[in-house]
């Protein structure tokens, strides 16, 4: 049973929540085939939220029973919390109904974060141009604190350059950390790294220690040429980042010592080759000095100006979620 929760007015007056269940699939896959062009990762994950015994993957119901929409609340750890997979039923959509969804999300995580007690966050990815959602980010007390843009690259078959590289194990944990607690790009990014579904993700010990057992973490050494000695850090997995698209080597987090971007980010394409996939993809944090890096690094953003997202956050327990 879930706590108390302490709605924002304004919200859908019809509407009640409860959680997803399984007699939902229907619905779900209703609207799922009607967003982004029958693209949605929505039903890929359905078993998964379902059984994720922390968060809520929750309903918005009318009051004949009709489901209008839905959403996932994460727990990824202590304080942690994201929000996702808003959707509402196209036929409903201009109603006030993805608002409302939204506040309730937000006020789960203040009713769990209240009941585990301490501070924490919830916070959410979405599209650069997506204005309706920045001004309801806004109106729930959300304030933008990162902006991320994909750009890939093919491969450039290196050998040295892929040498560079070594696979990161927990005995190097300690200097990883180090590491990432003096870089200015790790404070910038919210200590973050930015997954699949651009889910952004606290690399706090526990999260480096699960990504180095399963062979994410690359350590790189291509400036000192000095394998005791980290001079960059590469994050990513090969897989597909979304339905209907080809495996790609994709970065979730790619750092390095001041000045030195540009030079692991043509080192990664060369790791991508010896990866054997043909390209290599990441959502780059938007500052001015890192686009220039990569772009000298032979990456480019797609052509049709796609893949911006705006990370939001919010912090937990405030006085209120109420609307402004």
């Amino acid at each position: 049973m879930h706590p108390t929760l302490y709605m924002p007015r304004a919200t859908h007056p019809e509407l009640t929540f409860r959680a997803v269940t399984a007699a939902d699939r229907d619905a779900l896959e209703r609207i799922a085939a009607q967003t982004w062009d029958g693209n949605d990762y929505l039903m890929d994950v359905f078993e998964t939220w379902l059984a994720d015994p922390e968060g809520m993957f929750y309903a918005g119901c009318l009051p004949d029973g009709r489901l209008a929409g839905a959403a996932k609340l994460t727990r990824f750890g202590d304080g942690e919390w994201w929000l996702e997979g808003i959707r509402v039923d196209p036929t409903l959509r201009g109603q006030g109904i993805g608002r409302a969804i939204h506040a309730y999300g937000v006020a789960l995580a203040e009713a769990l974060q209240r009941a585990r007690g301490g501070t924490g966050e919830v916070r959410f990815c979405t599209d650069l141009s997506n204005a309706p959602v920045h001004r309801m980010a806004a109106a729930f007390q959300f304030r933008q604190v990162a902006q991320f843009w994909r750009y890939s690259a093919p491969v450039l078959p290196s050998a040295a350059r892929a040498e560079t590289f070594r696979l990161c194990t927990p005995e190097h944990l300690p200097a990883l950390r180090a590491f990432l607690n003096s870089s200015p790009h790790y404070a910038n990014v919210q200590q973050s790294a930015i997954e699949a579904r651009w889910q952004c993700r606290r690399l706090t010990d526990a999260r480096l220690r699960d990504l180095a057992a399963q062979g994410m973490i690359w350590l790189w050494h291509g400036v000192h040429q000095d394998a005791a000695r980290i001079d960059g850090v590469l994050i990513g997995y090969v897989g597909s980042p979304c339905r209907q698209m080809p495996p790609e080597f994709n970065l979730t987090y790619l750092d390095a010592r001041v000045g030195s971007l540009a030079s692991i980010a043509q080192a990664a394409r060369a790791l991508d080759a010896a990866l054997d996939v043909p390209s290599v993809r990441h959502m780059i944090l938007a500052r001015g000095e890192r686009l220039v890096a990569i772009e000298q690094a032979g990456w480019r953003r797609p052509k049709d100006d796609s893949g911006k997202a705006c990370l939001f956050s919010r912090a937990l327990n405030q006085e209120s979620v109420s609307e402004n």
